[in-house]
């Protein structure tokens, strides 16, 4: 009780003796109850002898009432020079060598190659520096120690690696991760992170962790080589599913589709893929793209599954890479089309800012929402002021008027309640 209002004032704080000593009044402490128990005045014994004790080795100092004492404790002080005494019969290991102990777990942190690591350690190792445990849990250093082999492995990941893999081959045990460490990684996405996602299985996958191997699936007139091995995936009904590496090792040789577009939710991927052989054109139209019932070659259709997986950036690297070729037989533009909500929108986004820097939004228009906004989904105050956000962010000022339409309605549009007609 003593030891931890010392480690609670300011006088630990500073490392420096102040003018008032950690104590306790009697009557308010936790002893309370047995002390002043009339039914057995055995406790008052027992804790007066141990307070008797404590008292000859210095450790406190015990005030009595006037005329009580030796009778009735008032209150008990820790004496500053006994403190490491104190720990020592508490069996407690001090606290400032157990921040001490975690600063040096945390240390490695401190050249760690991703920026929001650093800027984490570094506000922590502050408030550690002023003996604060950062809302750390000062008791595992242990639990720290992995989160820090797990940060410092995770740059070295190309693609999405299986958790399971990952916890053995960094941690020595496949089930550690998880049962471990993955709560505290997922936190400090969330706070420190450069990027929102929408689900936990998004975050991870941004620092190259996954439950399973992801596939990226891609439909429409294409041809890629890898090695002395050429495919045509327009010549396949349905297109194919593409592994990570498969993804790293191709090369994408022609595109003879008029555009390309990438779809965010798997129901709405198949509809597009599997409903017809040839698709509207998409064009722009005043800022949120919309489509033309104009007959051409299909289309190559992308599955981004939301926040675009590992497997999806590199593959739309390997689209932009070929269409700022020289050799490129075709530019087609690329179209985004999503959810119209607060994801869809900065999911949108973030392929254009990280992986298409031409990506055009494709029915997701103040026109398509009005028309479709007898299907939308209500939402509460809470998500309108995440949606205030972005209508107040200048880097998404196209997307302004199609916010406000959202915030006026207190709705937003599922991608698969538009009608496939549309295309």
């Amino acid at each position: 009780m003593l030891i931890s209002k010392y480690e609670g004032s300011r006088s630990f704080q500073t490392g420096t003796p102040g003018k008032q000593r950690p104590q306790f009044a009697m009557k308010k402490s936790p002893l309370a109850g047995d002390y002043f128990d009339e039914m057995d005045h055995r406790k008052r014994e027992a804790i007066h002898a141990a307070l008797a004790e404590l008292a000859a080795a210095g450790v406190v100092e015990v005030t009595w009432p006037r005329f009580q004492e030796g009778r009735q404790v008032e209150k008990v002080y820790l004496n500053f020079d006994a403190i490491p005494r104190a720990y020592e019969l508490a069996g407690l290991v001090p606290r400032a060598e157990r921040i001490c102990r975690l600063r040096q777990v945390l240390a490695p942190l401190a050249t760690h190659p991703w920026e929001w690591v650093r800027r984490w350690w570094a506000g922590v190792d502050a408030s550690l520096g002023e003996r604060r445990s950062a809302g750390l849990d000062l008791e595992d250093p242990e639990g720290y120690g992995e989160l820090v082999k797990v940060l410092l492995a995770l740059p070295g990941l190309e693609d999405s690696t299986p958790e399971r893999i990952f916890s053995q081959r960094v941690l020595g045990d496949s089930k550690a991760f998880e049962q471990r460490v993955k709560k505290r990684l997922l936190a400090l996405l969330k706070s420190y992170g450069p990027e929102e996602y929408e689900t936990d299985a998004e975050y991870l996958d941004s620092v190259g962790l996954t439950d399973n191997p992801k596939m990226v699936l891609v439909a429409g007139p294409m041809t890629f080589r890898v090695g002395r091995t050429t495919v045509n995936v327009g010549g396949l009904p349905g297109g194919l599913g593409l592994a990570a590496h498969m993804v790293r090792a191709m090369e994408i040789t022609a595109v003879t589709a008029p555009w390309v577009l990438l779809v965010e939710n798997l129901t709405s991927y198949y509809q597009v893929v599997q409903s017809v052989s040839e698709l509207a054109v998409p064009c722009r139209e005043g800022g949120g793209g919309r489509g033309l019932a104009v007959e051409g070659p299909a289309g190559l259709v992308v599955y981004t599954g939301g926040f675009p997986h590992r497997g999806v950036q590199l593959f739309l690297r390997r689209l932009q890479d070929y269409r700022e070729s020289p050799g490129a037989t075709a530019r087609p533009p690329v179209y985004h089309w999503g959810d119209m909500d607060y994801g869809g929108i900065r999911i949108c986004e973030y392929i254009r800012r990280n992986l298409i820097p031409d990506l055009q939004p494709y029915l997701m228009d103040v026109t398509t929402y009005t028309r479709y906004l007898p299907a939308g989904i209500p939402f509460g105050d809470e998500y309108a002021a995440r949606l205030r956000h972005l209508a107040e962010d200048p880097a998404y000022a196209s997307w302004h008027p199609l916010l406000q339409a959202m915030l006026k309605h207190h709705k937003w549009v599922e991608q698969e309640s538009i009608a496939i007609s549309e295309f």
